[in-house]
């Protein structure tokens, strides 16, 4: 498959995930209210009565009689269970916190003011999913969730544990509007574990992650192999317009990658747009750790991520052709490569394309890329890198063993070495591309451009070109139809180089530059 026809389809995904978005913003927003309907099921921390309205239930009454379809109201509150989870969810029902309690219609939602809390007291997960389900979880504060011992239906499950405050097996949930915080998977030594805050597994069937704030959940503690302090993935999935924030893949274990999400082991597309990932921390893959996977990471705000080794915003292994575009990845760290993007595609059937981004201050150890690092320690692999705006982030770019890269219309600005080939058995390709203020331009290939771009405003972080940039109609037509702000390429007689191509532009309220 062509770029360009790759990215065409990742636009025509990204089109209606945004627009299925808008609609969801309307009718998750806060506070809002409905009528009741005779499947409408009201739950309080102290209820004894029918589950109606005026006479609320308790959880366990509630859960005990549903039917799929059915409305569960969880009143304000702290809700707390025995056994191995707060909550088990066994029908496809609606799950809805934050109702003010009123004994009469409408009913009135607001989960801000009417907290609801889910709490595992770190003794249990606090919600389980059975198989062939498909909920919806919408309104509540998910915290103190603990799977230890629960194990998973990973393979060699008998040794793995995961979902400390969500965990998920064939089904299909809808997962909104929810804070999920301070949940565990495992404290068991020498284990395996996956998923501190959500653990999602199916082949089949396609979850949705949207609209949630995940914090401060951690994989593991002491035990071997932690993966997605916050969240894991393994299977079909959407991503989407999540804050993740301060979590961490696992505290004193052998190997912990993936501090705020890990995605693994599927040929199916998972998108991941227009979250914000940032203070996450892992050995590899601070923000975001993709492995065996075709993942489309795409408009995401990825910033001051710690990685122990590499990969402070993403880390990609064995890659089965994910596309990374219109992100913007600034201020993260790696301790030894890729503070910005690391690429490891060894043994991956897919090339990975990495476009339209902005990848600035990011750092790693002093000989090794800040901005990409891209290596292959077992066999050829490709990737192609186009339309990328690089700012000061040590060294731009890398190319390690075995690597064949294809470098088109990037800027490079401030940075102690542009282009790097750090092993003979790489190869680059670079073309047209922009270099300002570098001490050292570095491998500069055919038709380089040497001219200020002409940011906007650098120093806030705003690298849009202005009018009078240089990069304007400087570069060519490398298959990318569209830029980071999903205006259409070329806007005027050439393509532009970096991730922005200047026009004059009416924009949504809620679509700024």
């Amino acid at each position: 498959m062509t770029v360009g026809k790759t990215i065409q389809i990742a636009l025509s995904i990204t089109t209606s995930i945004l627009l299925l978005m808008g609609i969801f913003l309307i009718i998750g927003s806060a506070p809002h209210s409905v009528l009741a309907a005779p499947g409408d099921l009201f739950i309080s921390p102290t209820g004894a009565g029918d589950c109606t309205q005026a006479n609320p239930c308790s959880l366990a009454t509630a859960i005990s009689q549903v039917e799929d379809g059915d409305n569960l109201y969880f009143a304000e509150g702290d809700y707390t269970g025995s056994g191995d989870a707060v909550v088990t969810i066994a029908n496809s029902i609606n799950l809805y916190g934050g109702w003010d309690g009123s004994t009469s219609d409408p009913i009135v939602r607001d989960p801000e003011t009417y907290e609801t809390i889910l709490d595992g007291e770190n003794s249990r997960r606090v919600i389980f999913i059975e198989e062939g389900t498909a909920p919806v979880i919408d309104g509540f504060t998910i915290t103190g969730g603990n799977a230890t011992g629960l194990g998973s239906d990973m393979p060699g499950a008998e040794s793995k544990d995961g979902g400390g405050g969500i965990y998920s097996y064939n089904a299909s949930p809808i997962i909104q509007n929810n804070v999920i915080t301070d949940s565990i998977a495992s404290t068991k030594a020498g284990v395996d574990a996956y998923g501190g805050g959500i653990y999602l597994q199916s082949q089949n069937t396609t979850a949705e992650v949207r609209s949630n704030k995940i914090l401060s959940n951690t994989v593991g503690d002491g035990i071997h192999l932690g993966g997605g302090g916050g969240l894991f993935v393994f299977s079909p999935a959407i991503i989407s317009q999540n804050t993740f924030q301060e979590n961490i893949a696992c505290v004193n274990c052998s190997i912990e990658n993936g501090g705020a999400i890990y995605v693994g082991w599927l040929d199916n597309v998972i998108t991941i747009t227009n979250n914000i990932i940032e203070q996450n921390q892992a050995e590899a893959g601070a923000g975001i750790y993709l492995i065996w996977s075709a993942t489309y990471v795409h408009q995401n705000i990825i910033r001051d991520n710690i990685a122990d080794d590499h990969g402070g915003a993403i880390s990609v292994k064995y890659d089965e052709g994910s596309l990374i575009s219109a992100n913007q990845i600034i201020s993260n760290t790696a301790d030894f490569r890729g503070g910005g993007i690391y690429l490891d595609i060894a043994y991956g059937d897919g090339e990975t394309n990495i476009y339209n981004n902005w990848i600035a201050n990011n750092q790693a150890g002093i000989i090794y890329a800040g901005g990409i690092h891209a290596n292959s320690d077992w066999h050829l692999s490709w990737i192609t890198i186009t339309h990328n705006t690089l700012v000061e982030n040590g060294i731009g770019i890398a190319v390690g063993q075995h690597m064949t890269s294809t470098l088109t219309n990037n800027i490079f600005v401030s940075h102690t070495l542009g282009i790097k080939l750090s092993d003979v058995s790489g190869v680059v390709y670079p073309d047209h591309n922009l270099f300002w203020q570098n001490d050292d331009d570095g491998l500069v290939g055919t038709n380089p451009v040497y001219s200020d771009p002409r940011f906007v405003d650098a120093d806030q972080g705003d690298y849009h070109i202005l009018v009078d940039s240089n990069a304007k109609d400087a570069g060519i037509n490398a298959g990318v139809t569209i830029d980071m702000d999903m205006h259409p390429r070329p806007i005027g007689p050439g393509f532009d180089i970096g991730a922005d191509e200047y026009g004059l532009f009416v924009y949504l309220p809620f679509i700024t530059r």
